[in-house]
């Protein structure tokens, strides 16, 4: 065993209650200013958390960008999402409401700012290849009924059983006050007939369609009212999230993405408070850090990965039923960008990792912890082990995670997702282990020891998380 690990197995002793039984916890707080305690609510468990928790977002405009990027021949980034999968894909992007659909192949003399047929058929074999299904966003700003159902008839020909949903329009709260696609009264009533028409015409062509909704930027209240009223119509339900931005502002640091996220509570809060009888189940289906493309020195550093760990936690905690990360062509907040030609895992991919390996189907138990300033703790039940992902998000203090559960715990096994700093831009690892260059990652390094107490000491370095699992 290794010195670290006698070390933390004497810590354990030492702050562990004499009597191994759930009578006795409150005997194992400890009250330091680096200690914090976490205690779990197994008898109120939460949902189950989906294999297809985890996502990407893409735009519709990746395709003029470039035609290899959602290719089947695309082995790495196929190879990269199988390591998170399996997952759902996103189609939309505020290009999708900028975007025309041809109904005809991709020629030399197509327009970048088009979609064709070839397109679809590329992301159709890029899904089979993954693995993951399609959420599929339609041109909502030019209110075209007929052209969408156009689309949507090819898009569910081509995707077959791998599309999952349409959307109709990408932040339609941003057309009147921020994309100027409406004029400064439209309101939520106005997108509501909107997307009924389209719902109506797609519905028509592709009998028996599913349908997402209301896909909003920032005006959660949509959320609410649009469940409330379109709630037994659709498939899901859901919104964006982006913590901070914009990315040209100065002020934003990779400090500015780390506290407490009351956007983030605002938007759970949405999806919760809905009346409609009939409450389909939500995911955020387009997020990321900073909004306008990501921020060099805040999106692309490892501080990014401890904000997504955290972030996903927090909705997973919730309810909500999964995430889809913005990803493309120069976006610097992108899990995975392409850099000189080769495809590159980023911090947040990290993140990803970190958070499968975490959850793997498990069902959320509540956890508290007494210093939520810095830190969180995330629990889950999986096959009867416990998981805990434990974060830090401190800058210059490391804290003992004094972890008690309220039963004998007899092993536990630590995993760490590291980095050389909080804002280093390479030398992640989760498990010890990096992703290789063709998109492998390969098996982890744990820290493991024999506990048998009911409680237990895991120490978490500053701007670092571990994931442990307890049985």
């Amino acid at each position: 065993m290794q010195k670290t690990w006698l070390i933390l197995l004497l810590a354990a002793v030492l702050v562990s209650c004499h009597k191994d039984n759930s009578a006795d916890i409150k005997k194992q707080f400890i009250t330091n200013d680096h200690t914090v305690n976490v205690t779990f609510d197994e008898q109120h468990p939460g949902h189950v958390i989906p294999d297809t928790f985890e996502g990407l977002s893409f735009e519709n405009g990746v395709f003029g960008q470039d035609i290899n990027y959602l290719n089947e021949n695309n082995s790495v980034l196929i190879q990269l999402m199988k390591n998170i999968g399996p997952g759902i894909i996103r189609m939309g992007g505020g290009t999708s409401d900028l975007i025309t659909w041809t109904g005809s192949p991709r020629s030399g003399g197509t327009q970048p700012d088009a979609i064709t047929t070839s397109d679809i058929d590329h992301l159709a074999a890029f899904s089979n290849a993954t693995g993951w299904p399609v959420i599929f966003g339609l041109n909502l700003a030019d209110n075209d009924q007929d052209v969408a159902a156009d689309e949507a008839a090819y898009v569910s020909h081509s995707l077959g059983s791998s599309l999952y949903a349409f959307q109709s329009g990408n932040e339609p709260d941003a057309y009147a006050p921020y994309n100027h696609l409406r004029n400064p009264t439209y309101s939520f009533g106005d997108f509501l007939s909107e997307w009924r028409g389209y719902q109506a015409a797609v519905q028509k062509a592709v009998p028996g369609a599913n349908f997402a909704g209301p896909d909003v930027a920032f005006n959660t209240s949509w959320i609410t009212s649009f469940t409330d009223n379109e709630g037994y119509e659709v498939k899901l339900q859901d919104g964006h999230y982006y913590e901070t931005g914009p990315a040209t502002s100065a002020g934003i640091t990779y400090q500015s993405i780390l506290g407490h996220s009351i956007k983030l509570a605002e938007l759970i809060r949405s999806f919760k408070t809905s009346t409609s009888k009939t409450q389909p189940p939500f995911r955020v289906t387009e997020c990321n850090n900073v909004y306008g493309g990501g921020k060099v020195g805040v999106s692309d550093v490892f501080a990014s990965a401890i904000w997504a760990l955290d972030a996903m936690w927090t909705l997973a905690d919730n309810g909500c039923q999964g995430i889809n990360f913005h990803t493309g062509v120069g976006l610097h907040y992108s899990p995975v960008i392409r850099e000189n030609g080769v495809f590159v895992a980023k911090p947040e991919y990290y993140a990803m990792l970190a958070f499968k390996y975490g959850s793997a189907n498990g069902r959320s138990i509540p956890a508290t912890i007494d210093n939520s300033l810095f830190c969180s703790a995330h629990a889950c039940l999986v096959d009867g082990k416990y998981s805990v992902t434990l974060v830090n998000k401190s800058l210059d203090k490391s804290f003992d995670f004094n972890i008690i559960p309220g039963k004998i715990i007899s092993s536990i096994n630590v995993t760490r997702l590291t980095a050389p700093a909080i804002d280093a831009k390479t030398g992640v690892t989760f498990g010890g282990t990096a992703v290789k260059a063709d998109g492998t990652f390969g098996a982890v390094t744990s820290e493991n020891s024999t506990i048998n107490k009911t409680s237990f000491i895991v120490t978490v370095p500053a701007g670092s998380a571990a994931v442990v699992v307890a049985q």
